[in-house]
């Protein structure tokens, strides 16, 4: 879509012109596009396309009712982005873990395990879990978050005596319920 600064013409235009062209007014800038072509039919592509957005939808105008999250979306924003695209952005958007460091875990108990786990807007929990070799659960909990944001550290409270084979797996969720995980087997 092309963008114009400054036309004595085109200045404040907004709608169609004729069957080619389409003018948009956002922020303050006049943006000429082509007309959209839809033949009123969706695949089911597209059809969970349009689901998915209409629940990110949902989410950014409750997400502007709560003045908590409003304030978090809108530190967020950049120029020509509301907060409720911030949210609309961020529901589609899982945190990313970058890495499960398990250096200082020996299996006893008050090691730590860190977790670097990041998101476009907000990481708001991350659990690990300890598995043995042969699949029995030793534990799981809650990291706690550490000044840098990034940064999560599990302290183990149970002791491993094994550690050859034993999987450590970490997941993190961010502000709209999106989560992902990852795993590490020593």
């Amino acid at each position: 879509m092309a963008s114009v600064k400054y036309n004595v013409v085109t200045h404040g235009v907004s709608g169609k012109v004729g069957d080619l062209l389409i003018f948009r007014q956002r922020f303050g800038k006049t943006f000429i596009g082509k007309i959209p072509f839809n033949n009123g039919k969706l695949s089911d592509k597209q059809q969970n396309a349009r689901e998915k957005f209409l629940k990110a939808v949902a989410y950014a105008k409750s997400s502007m009712a709560d003045p908590a999250l409003r304030t978090i979306y809108e530190q967020n924003a950049g120029e020509g982005v509301t907060a409720a695209n911030r949210a609309v952005a961020d529901f589609f958007s899982a945190p990313v873990i970058s890495g499960i460091i398990a250096s200082a875990y020996t299996g006893v108990a008050g090691d730590k395990i860190e977790v670097q786990a990041t998101d476009d807007t907000k990481v708001t929990e991350v659990n690990v879990r300890i598995e043995a070799a042969n699949g029995s659960l030793i534990e799981e909990g809650s990291a706690m978050q550490q000044e840098d944001g990034g940064k999560w550290v599990y302290v183990v409270t149970a002791a491993n005596s094994s550690l050859r084979g034993t999987k450590i797996s970490a997941s993190a969720k961010d502000l709209p319920g999106n989560s992902t995980a990852k795993e590490l087997v020593l």
